[in-house]
């Protein structure tokens, strides 16, 4: 699936949330340049929006990188892709990805009503607990969910987060460029797994365990492929 010719995009990016993918994306802005690197969203309710706004062609835009939160399946049911290019994603442990997901959304809804300028009290009579987040059913496996309709085989790279810099350095090798990893900052979620019971942390592997059997998956192929 690697590009050989000049179709658009090269580079299809899918990005599951809370894995490196705005530190990847600044990589690939890096590289590419800002007017060559898109953001593409696919919501579930069918809203699709490119960097942004909507979008209703049905042809991906004449960029050389799409990047952002789709599911595969629905990628290939709503565009017409070009016959090569090279398809990337990243993975992530699947219990620290629930838990940096439910805490990067409390802080993204803490900051959005501003309660405490706003005289509100919103957050804490919505009384949601990690556990009752990780438990939701739209809130499990969803790293699976987002590659459905293609099989880690089917992607040039599978990044595992774990080993971010490293990972950078072997897909420079892939795409033939010299790539200078990025620090993961951007809307970096703080460690907040030390509190956290092993009962608990059990209960999001166990809710999460098609999530788990892809993550050792793709732990599997990088070993293969550092090997080769």
């Amino acid at each position: 699936m690697i590009f050989t010719r000049n179709s658009y995009p090269e580079i299809i990016s899918l990005h599951i949330p809370k894995t490196a993918g705005t530190s990847f994306r600044n990589i690939l802005k890096s590289i590419y340049g800002e007017d060559q690197v898109v953001w593409l969203d696919m919501e579930t309710n069918g809203v699709i929006r490119l960097n942004e706004k909507i979008y209703k062609e049905k042809k991906l835009p004449n960029v050389k990188v799409v990047h952002g939160h789709f599911v595969y399946e629905s990628l290939l049911k709503n565009f017409t892709l070009p016959d090569k290019y090279t398809l990337i994603t990243w993975v992530r442990d699947p219990v620290k990805r629930v838990i940096s997901n439910f805490y990067y959304l409390e802080t993204r809804l803490k900051e959005l009503l501003d309660e405490e300028r706003n005289n509100l009290n919103i957050i804490s009579k919505l009384q949601r607990t990690l556990i009752e987040y990780a438990r939701a059913e739209i809130n499990r496996n969803r790293q699976v969910k987002f590659l459905s309709g293609s099989k880690l085989e089917d992607y040039d790279f599978v990044g595992i987060y774990e080993f971010y810099e490293s990972e950078i350095t072997r897909l420079s090798t892939i795409l033939k460029l010299e790539i200078v990893p990025e620090i993961i900052h951007h809307n970096k979620t703080p460690e907040r797994n030390s509190h956290l019971s092993d009962d608990l942390l059990n209960e999001i592997r166990e809710l999460n365990m098609e999530d788990v059997l892809l993550y050792e998956k793709a732990l599997k192929i990088r070993q293969d492929k550092l090997k080769e």
